[in-house]
């Protein structure tokens, strides 16, 4: 595993970058210290990064686990049943033509 500082970085991004692609992973350093990690990414890999690291999807899990914690649940029926009935509801709705 390669280590850089951010001198490093900006004046051999393009070497760091091939190196990285071909799944050697870098820590860059600040000042001496850790500061980041460069990871190969894939397409493949893009959509778990983009969902681990979202801050706004991050809430909505926290708030998710919250509810969970507190018994705000609903049964899969329940929740059908909501979604039917606001459907139902609805004015544009089949079932109300």
């Amino acid at each position: 595993m390669k280590v850089i500082n951010t001198v490093g970085l900006k004046n051999k991004t393009s070497e760091v970058l091939k190196e990285v692609m071909k799944g050697n992973a870098v820590i860059i350093t600040h000042r001496g210290r850790p500061a980041a990690s460069l990871t190969r990414l894939t397409e493949d890999d893009l959509e778990d990064f983009v969902l681990e690291n979202s801050p706004k999807i991050r809430k909505m899990i926290a708030e998710a686990e919250k509810d969970l914690h507190e018994g705000n649940v609903s049964s899969f029926d329940e929740y059908l049943a909501k979604v039917n009935a606001g459907v139902q509801d609805h004015p544009d709705s089949p079932r109300n033509s």
